[in-house]
């Protein structure tokens, strides 16, 4: 495979992925009954489509503008991945009663499988380019998972969300 096909394959399965997670964390915002966790899981999905900025600057120059535009606008699905849920009320195990905890846990869970898709992604990649990119998309996720899982164990512990401030630190909310 050339490097330009294994640089657009990567991009439509980055821009797939953030397309995924951006629908999951929006309905599992939507499930949820705390306020805080609506606002945790927006703050999610905003992350996604910022990602999507992310991959812009580390794809663009790789395909050109045009290009890039016509990747990330297509509505069109490029593959179906099986990371990010597509309706939580079908998963195993969910239905509308579903708590927040589990819907963390299934974040934290489809969170893992990206960063393990990727890995497999970047094995089979002969590119260093694309390499460091691909590495640059598993820091990402590992930052949500990261995220998910502090979350996560606070509000076992707790029974309350963290609030996110505007310089990135953690406090803890109410709900």
């Amino acid at each position: 495979m050339s490097e330009i096909n294994e640089i657009k394959e990567a991009i439509k399965t980055a821009i797939q992925m953030e397309k995924d997670g951006y629908s999951f964390y929006k309905k599992a915002a939507l499930q949820t009954s705390s306020e805080m966790g609506k606002s945790f899981f927006e703050s999610l999905a905003s992350d996604e489509q910022l990602h999507l900025d992310v991959f812009q600057k580390l794809f663009e120059d790789k395909v050109g503008e045009l290009e890039w535009n016509n990747l990330v606008n297509s509505s069109k699905k490029y593959i179906d991945l099986p990371i990010f849920p597509k309706d939580l009320e079908t998963l195993e195990g969910v239905n509308p009663d579903t708590d927040e905890l589990d819907a963390l846990r299934i974040g934290m869970d489809s969170e893992k499988e990206a960063i393990d898709y990727y890995n497999k992604i970047k094995e089979k990649v002969t590119s260093k380019d694309i390499k460091e990119i691909i590495n640059e998309i598993i820091e990402q996720e590992k930052n949500h998972y990261i995220i998910l899982e502090k979350e996560f164990d606070h509000l076992d512990k707790t029974g309350f969300w963290f609030e996110m401030d505007y310089l990135g630190s953690y406090t803890r909310g109410g709900d």
